[in-house]
């Protein structure tokens, strides 16, 4: 999908609660051993103790409407992302995260696509934006705190470790005043859905939440569905469905790979061994950028991943005007998404907007 120069973002912010975990403490408590430490690549996570997952995503979009120096008022939409329980049942936590940046009269929806719901969401607010002349700016935030009793953030799932963390975009249309971080030339995403079954095999339908096991178990029906299918297939389509997001997205920017704008690509912020497994070898084969991983000191933000590596590239990485980048994620079960951003040649340095 093709946005040219017309999409911005005009700030991307980041909110971690300040208590962690250590990945040392996880092997001494016999949740992790040291090889599943070493495969994950993370030194701690970051963790709520008091913080509701929606109150985490108020906090980045409070934090990214003060950065951009915008009014609540200049919000017309709010989407809302998560994949992890948000304090109540059969409640909107859109609206709340709406109401409680100031932007109560905006309309807040979610956007419900497991881990992959950052990109798509951004993408949602760009279409939006394309489509709504009445629109001014869409704040897309994401929200998630993996907490007891339902998860635990290093073993309900193989290959990463859960970090609690809220994160927010503000999108509009170019040409306003200011500086922003990014312009969103393209998204792309590719899809195959057989692999739903692959989180609940070996499962019946269940009446209630965590009927099953009492608690966010995302090993066992992986584990089975592995042993009825292979994991062969998998990595076979998973392979070719990162490339195809990747070429759609540079296609429709208008870039080639190996265009010397590139400078860098944001990896989802999963285990070492995942990334190195599922996402080194199509790099290595498409991208002469650099690859950015920023997970070793948070771990894998669900939804979170996609914002916060966009804030992760502003601030952490030497992108100058005119500079491309690459973020690419990937959620159950399983959509991919690819976005090509470009530092705008009216860019502020971080902390200037």
């Amino acid at each position: 999908m093709k946005f040219g120069n017309d999409v911005r973002i005009k700030t991307v912010t980041s909110w971690f609660p300040p208590d962690r975990e250590n990945v040392e403490d996880a092997v001494a408590a016999g949740k992790l051993t040291e090889s599943d430490a070493e495969r994950l690549g993370v030194s701690h996570l970051p963790v709520s103790v008091t913080l509701s997952a929606p109150e985490l995503a108020a906090e980045a979009g409070r934090a990214a409407i003060g950065r951009a120096g915008w009014s609540p008022s200049d919000v017309g939409l709010v989407l809302h992302t998560w994949i992890y329980h948000q304090g109540h049942d059969m409640w909107s936590p859109p609206h709340y995260v709406a109401n409680a940046v100031g932007a109560g009269h905006a309309t807040p929806y979610g956007v419900q696509q497991g881990c992959n719901a950052g990109a798509l969401a951004l993408q949602l607010a760009a279409m939006h934006l394309d489509t709504d002349a009445g629109l001014g700016g869409v704040l897309v935030t994401t929200g998630d705190r993996f907490c007891p009793p339902g998860m635990d953030r290093w073993t309900s799932d193989y290959g990463l470790g859960f970090g609690d963390a809220g994160t927010a975009a503000l999108v509009h249309r170019g040409g306003g005043e200011g500086a922003d971080d990014y312009a969103l030339l393209s998204l792309a995403t590719a899809t195959d859905a057989q692999f739903e079954l692959m989180m609940r095999h070996g499962n019946d339908f269940s009446p209630a939440p965590m009927w099953h096991d009492g608690f966010i178990d995302l090993r066992t029906p992986k584990k089975s569905y592995l042993a009825a299918h292979g994991k062969k297939k998998f990595e076979t389509v998973a392979g070719q469905n990162i490339r195809k997001v990747i070429a759609d997205s540079l296609d429709d920017a208008g870039l080639r790979p190996d265009d010397p704008r590139i400078k860098y690509i944001a990896l989802p912020r999963l285990g070492a061994s995942l990334l190195d497994s599922i996402y080194g070898p199509v790099l290595n084969e498409l991208l002469k950028a650099e690859a950015l991983r920023f997970g070793s000191a948070t771990g894998h933000l669900g939804c979170g991943d996609f914002l916060a590596n966009l804030a992760d590239m502003r601030d952490r990485v030497p992108l100058q005007p005119g500079d491309v980048a690459l973020v690419i994620s990937g959620g159950a079960a399983w959509t991919w998404a690819c976005a090509v951003v470009q530092v705008p040649d009216d860019h502020a340095a971080a902390g200037d907007v």
